[in-house]
């Protein structure tokens, strides 16, 4: 399950790298989609965000190239929160 801030976030990143070339944008949104389906196998096994403000134990993240995918987990299944290029502020989630 996706938030429409991480729906928004990853179109967002797509646009920008496809200024520069179709194949990459292309690329880099099938591995971040990939690697996000993978969460729901040892989901715990990712670090919890550090950066995520008043974090309830349960948010955590991994990262993807320059990406930082935050994520949730919830009882039975994982929310990506957000899609956060690491150039931006860590407070931005």
């Amino acid at each position: 399950m996706w938030s429409n801030k991480a729906k928004i976030a990853l179109k967002d990143h797509y646009d920008w790298i496809k200024l520069d070339s179709k194949s990459a944008a292309d690329k880099v949104r099938q591995e971040i989609i990939r690697a996000s389906k993978e969460l729901a196998f040892n989901p715990d096994r990712y670090q919890l965000d550090e950066y995520y403000p008043n974090n309830p134990g349960n948010i955590r993240r991994f990262f993807k190239w320059s990406y930082r995918i935050v994520f949730q987990v919830q009882d039975d299944h994982v929310a990506i929160l957000n899609v956060i290029h690491t150039s931006q502020e860590p407070s931005k989630n």
